[in-house]
């Protein structure tokens, strides 16, 4: 429970100080197309229509978080709502960064899965 707690404590605090990128502020071309893949995500813009059809203006977009490295091939990519003073992460993603699959990443147990078993998981709650 302590892990839990202080997994999540770290997630607000940085997402609290906005880094990362934003879909606009991509580098290069295999950001923006990461950002977009996320971006098109059932769920996420079945989540936008939602607010959209709220009138609420806070629209949920992909940021990059990490970026490739020689150990990890993956960027990560949080899902957030920008509330003006803070950034609210909801979900986290990884993608291949040479054959954009994505996996989704369980924070709280703090493992991988495929999108097909993120959706059976979810489904099942």
């Amino acid at each position: 429970m302590k892990k839990l707690i202080l997994t999540i404590f770290l997630l607000g605090f940085n997402c609290a100080f906005g880094y990362g990128q934003e879909y606009g502020a991509a580098t290069n071309a295999t950001e923006r197309k990461v950002l977009k893949l996320i971006n098109a995500l059932p769920e996420v813009q079945r989540e936008n229509e939602f607010r959209k059809a709220h009138k609420n203006p806070r629209l949920l977009k992909a940021q990059i978080e990490d970026t490739p490295t020689k150990e990890n091939n993956y960027y990560k990519v949080s899902i957030i709502e920008d509330l003006g003073f803070q950034l609210r992460t909801y979900e986290w993603y990884e993608v291949d960064a040479k054959t954009f699959a994505i996996r989704y990443w369980d924070v709280a147990n703090d493992r991988t899965m495929s999108l097909s078993e993120m959706r059976k998981l979810k489904r099942s709650q």
